[in-house]
């Protein structure tokens, strides 16, 4: 339960959001940072996630009201609560930070903001990293997630195609899908392939060729890398997705995706997988798994 000094600093930031001080924004994120980081010194698990969510907050209403600096600096203050909520392995509050970097990112995105978008995507591609180097799966899950928010908020900005965002999004959650893989972290490689598979929807809706053919790209190297690692669903996963983007792109007079995504499909030894009802059960549960976690966390 926050005390009266702490909802008082809550609502400082907030109000500050409204009559643009950064001043008082940044007051209040400091003393949020300060407090949160005694929250997880002392292990007090609601009144640090409580921190968390308030700091989201902010960050989220600097983004809409445009003020890049206090959406950074609520992402900055993120940063530090996500290094100690490692270092005392309070695994719950991890993943708290990291669906809250993707929630700025989105809200950011929206907003055009891409300096903010870009970080918060930078961010969480580098803990990805982290988190499935270190086993860590439900973490992992979690960038993944947040990465796979940015990246679709990005691609309906629509301008460029490919734009450098996207670009990022598209290349974080390849290399973490590759990572997720190697480890054999299967949960995780099919998480990446079907928030990659989400984007490329969004970018066919948007007629964004090049777009969908750097998704297809990433798609082929996590299905490749799980292949080589017998992990069933994330290979039956990478094909339907391939699969669903030849349909849809040619539908859509994209040539060069569906084109593209035709000659990835060749590139697997197993194009005769049978999806029984087993491996489709499995991989719905995953994405619904992921879905609950977003919603929970915006």
């Amino acid at each position: 339960m926050f005390s009266k000094e702490e909802d008082k600093m809550v609502s400082l930031g907030l109000n500050s959001i409204n009559e643009r001080f950064d001043e008082g924004v940044s007051k209040a994120l400091d003393f949020l940072t300060e407090i949160g980081t005694y929250y997880l010194n002392e292990r007090k698990e609601p009144e640090a996630e409580k921190t968390v969510v308030s700091i989201k907050e902010i960050g989220k209403a600097a983004t809409l009201q445009g003020m890049a600096n206090a959406a950074v600096s609520a992402i900055r203050a993120l940063e530090k609560l996500l290094q100690g909520s490692i270092e005392q392995n309070m695994q719950d509050i991890a993943i708290r930070v990291l669906l809250s970097f993707g929630a700025i990112g989105k809200t950011a995105a929206e907003q055009q903001m891409e300096i903010v978008a870009k970080l918060a995507a930078s961010v969480l591609g580098k803990s990805g990293n982290t988190a499935a180097l270190l086993n860590k799966e439900r973490e992992t899950m979690a960038v993944i997630i947040g990465l796979g928010e940015i990246g679709k908020a990005v691609t309906r900005m629509k301008f460029p195609d490919l734009s450098e965002n996207t670009a990022i999004c598209i290349s974080c959650l390849g290399d973490v899908g590759k990572l997720t893989a190697q480890k054999n972290l299967e949960k995780a490689a099919v998480g990446v392939e079907l928030m990659l598979q989400e984007m490329a929807a969004v970018a066919m809706q948007e007629n964004l060729q090049n777009t969908v053919r750097s998704i297809t790209s990433s798609i082929e190297e996590v299905g490749r890398n799980a292949e080589e690692e017998n992990m069933e669903n994330a290979v039956i996963q990478a094909i339907s997705a391939l699969q669903i983007i030849v349909s849809n792109a040619g539908n859509r007079y994209l040539n060069d995706a569906s084109i593209a995504a035709k000659v990835a499909l060749e590139s697997f030894n197993e194009l005769d997988i049978i999806n029984d009802e087993a491996n489709i059960k499995k991989i719905e549960a995953i994405r619904e798994t992921m879905r609950a976690l977003w919603v929970d966390s915006i």
